[in-house]
């Protein structure tokens, strides 16, 4: 790398400050020592100038704490100084960017007790995950440049980049019709929401709060208030983290697949305007309570990428042991990293979750499309009988259900193809 200006300079200023200590000295010329000496002085002048206002230095960042891959990020450094400063030179570390440093130049003056903004943007150009952002490094200069002083500021901050996600042909039809309007939950047929649609002569039954005294006294018999249904749609999301379906590696690994499958699902589901709840069971719990909107979707998936296949407790146990939370006539979506499921136990849970009036779908990643990490994989002749059977299963009791291959492009799967 060629040496900078600056360093140019200062090598020349060095040098000819060693020369005239040197001709000095054997000529026994007090002209050229003097100005060795006034020569070093600015030099070490110059050197203080460089490192003294380092110390007064102070920086906040202000971002977003996440983005999807390939958002553009914008960022806000706000510097203080309690010592006047010029040509300040800051460099901020950005993790999710491939440019992992991005640097500023602020020429000043930097007036104590006054900040000043320096704002960038970036790009999410690395894979999803939690990345950090930090140090701060802030570099200042004597007046004439020829020295440069740096100071590392401990300004640290973890940003999480959520995977790219498809919305997910056909899993709004389960759950409910996608609200055209935030919020909107109702629709102008009896079921049991706050709206009244009218009212309607009273049957055995019919709880007593819900009597219209209004129209009971016009009738003279009793009328009673009927509502309409309710279409927010509840989702629960179960995902299986068994650490025996891992194989592939990075962006074609079963990791991959299950995580963008169930951070799809989850987006779809939060974009119907429904509630959403996450579980699976890893080395540490992953739960999500229930919950909607943007911020519950950034919460949602912020968990999901803290996610690994890590867990050693089997799909319907997992499914089992969320039972209890699953509300009564809701989508349960369950996600699992291999074909090779317990069609036994996958078939109680599924009776269980349906005699409570679920709907339930399945999507299914084929650990053997992707290169073994350990053991001896089945044959290619089993892997496809596995997968019709498990497939023929699941469509013969009304599930639906996708099977991800390694091979797939899992936006024209998911977006286009969607549940079968």
């Amino acid at each position: 790398m060629e040496p900078s200006r600056s360093t140019l300079y200062r090598t020349f200023l060095l040098s000819a400050l060693i020369l005239l200590l040197v001709l000095g000295v054997s000529l026994r010329l007090p002209a050229f020592l003097a100005l060795a000496a006034a020569w070093g002085v600015f030099l070490a002048a110059s050197w203080r100038a460089s490192r003294r206002p380092l110390q007064g230095f102070r920086v906040r960042r202000s971002l977003y704490p996440s983005a999807f891959e390939g958002d553009e990020v914008p960022v806000e450094l706000v510097l203080e100084s309690d010592r006047p400063a010029g040509m300040v030179e800051v460099g901020d570390a950005f993790g999710p960017a491939i440019a992992a440093e991005q640097r500023m130049l602020e020429p000043g003056p930097i007036v104590p007790g006054v900040p000043r903004r320096l704002k960038y943007s970036a790009f999410c150009s690395r894979h999803w995950g939690v990345h950090p952002v930090g140090p701060v490094q802030v570099v200042t200069s004597d007046p004439a440049g020829l020295f440069h002083s740096r100071r590392a500021l401990p300004v640290l901050e973890e940003f999480a980049v959520f995977p790219q996600v498809y919305d997910v042909a056909g899993l709004g039809e389960l759950g409910a019709r996608a609200t055209l309007i935030p919020y909107e939950s109702s629709a102008g047929r009896p079921g049991q929401s706050l709206l009244t649609m009218g009212v309607r002569d009273y049957r055995p039954g019919d709880d007593p709060r819900r009597i219209h005294w209004p129209a009971t006294a016009r009738r003279g018999s009793l009328m009673v208030k009927e509502t309409e249904v309710d279409l927010t749609p509840y989702y629960t999301v179960l995902i299986d983290l068994d650490r025996r379906h891992r194989a592939g590696t990075g962006r074609k690994s079963t990791l991959e697949y299950v995580l963008r499958t169930a951070a799809s699902v989850i987006w779809t589901a939060v974009r119907t305007g429904g509630f959403v709840q996450v579980s699976g069971l890893g080395a540490a719990p992953l739960h999500v309570p229930p919950g909607r909107g943007e911020t519950h979707l950034s919460f949602a998936l912020d968990e999901l990428i803290r996610s690994g296949l890590d867990g050693d407790i089997p799909f319907p146990e997992v499914v089992l042991r969320a039972l209890p939370f699953v509300p009564v006539q809701s989508t349960v979506v369950l996600i699992s990293g291999t074909v090779f499921v317990d069609l036994a136990g996958l078939g109680d849970v599924i009776e269980a979750l349906r005699s409570r009036g679920s709907r339930v779908a399945v999507f299914l990643v084929n650990n053997f499309s992707f290169p073994a990490i350990t053991g001896w994989p089945p044959t290619r002749a089993q892997v496809l009988e596995k997968t019709q059977e498990v497939g023929f299963f699941l469509r013969s009791r009304g599930v639906p259900v996708k099977v991800l291959e390694e091979a797939d492009d899992l936006e024209a799967v998911l977006g286009r193809g969607g549940l079968s």
